[in-house]
């Protein structure tokens, strides 16, 4: 049995990151991306006067459900999984008794409170068959919030033989900072000048969509990154110190994962998913105060040793999430479906 994929994928995503990369290690699929003819503005109609307070829907959400239902017509045991359930779940779910053969699944991204806030109308959610959690966070949430008990953890993955350590690229005192998404750029704005006060050599690497440059107050140590490519973002993993990713809330981070492969240290904020994805380690999850942040920090920076043994910790513990792996959970789960 192929899986059909409903297809998504976040434009300041690398291409070898994401939750897509999924598919890559799925040994067959039938993939759904839109990819159908049918006229753009009827698309755009349809999708503008469908119920907006629920998943995200869109013109493409749309073409995707065209194909989707082209796929559905044949007879045979069937299983869906929308990569993103967050979006394009609308009208064939909310009819899936018309498709007996037929399992719909749904990964889940965002944090419970999102969830709960950006969803008024989450009936057509409730259709689905079973649930991925990407935190742990989530699966209590999700059992009560979608009245279905088929809800499991399973990790997001990372590509560990992409994201691999590099010594010979190190330097010293090099901090970075990944992504924008629930980032705590005011905590990070109040942490960079003390730490930088206190280490006279402080570089700081960001790497952020240029819309979001603006959040980041200007610093002499701060170099700004955007748009850059794969290969690009990987070396400046490889070259930190430690990644320093202050957090909102969370259920899973790829910025997080990918330091992780890379050998890097981590300080982030102990919110959300992140326990789970650093347990065993010796990173630090640290409460949103600068005080304790900056001392721990500038304590690792200044422990040569240290740095060295939790960046060892970080990459034996992101073997644990790589997608060979995941997959092979995510499969189980399938199985778990099909009637």
């Amino acid at each position: 049995m192929k899986p059909i994929i409903i297809h998504h994928r976040s434009v300041h995503h690398a291409s070898n990151s994401g939750y897509s990369r999924l598919i890559d290690y799925l040994s067959e699929v039938n993939l759904i991306s839109g990819n159908v003819k049918f006229p753009h503005k009827l698309a755009k109609f349809i999708s503008k006067n469908t119920n907006q307070n629920a998943s995200d829907y869109d013109s493409l959400s749309v073409l995707k459900e065209i194909e989707l239902f082209k796929h559905l017509l044949k007879s045979e045991q069937q299983l869906v999984h929308y990569l993103n359930a967050e979006r394009d779940i609308r009208h064939i779910v909310n009819y899936k008794n018309r498709f007996k053969n037929v399992s719909f699944c749904g990964t889940f991204h965002k944090p419970p409170l999102i969830l709960q806030n950006q969803i008024k109308d989450n009936s057509y959610l409730k259709k689905l068959d079973g649930a991925i959690a990407v935190g742990e966070n989530q699966v209590e949430f999700l059992k009560n919030w979608l009245k279905n008990e088929n809800v499991t953890y399973i990790p997001h993955g990372v590509d560990t033989n992409f994201f691999v350590p590099n010594k010979s690229k190190k330097k010293n005192n090099t901090i970075m900072f990944v992504g924008q998404h629930l980032r705590d750029f005011k905590l990070f704005n109040t942490c960079i000048p003390i730490i930088a006060e206190k280490i006279s050599d402080l570089k700081i690497n960001v790497v952020i969509r240029k819309e979001y440059v603006k959040q980041i107050e200007s610093h002499s140590a701060i170099n700004i990154f955007s748009g850059i490519n794969d290969f690009e973002l990987r070396s400046l993993y490889q070259e930190s110190s430690l990644l320093f990713l202050p957090l909102k809330d969370v259920t899973a981070c790829n910025s997080i994962l990918e330091a992780l492969a890379c050998g890097l240290p981590i300080v982030t904020t102990d919110v959300g998913g992140n326990s789970s994805y650093l347990n065993g380690t010796k990173n630090i999850l640290a409460p949103p105060d600068k005080d304790f942040t900056i001392s721990a920090i500038i304590n690792l920076l200044n422990n040569e040793n240290k740095l060295i043994q939790i960046g060892e910790s970080s990459r034996e513990h992101s073997l644990n999430f790589d997608w060979s792996l995941i997959v092979k959970q995510i499969e189980l789960f399938y199985k778990s479906l099909v009637v």
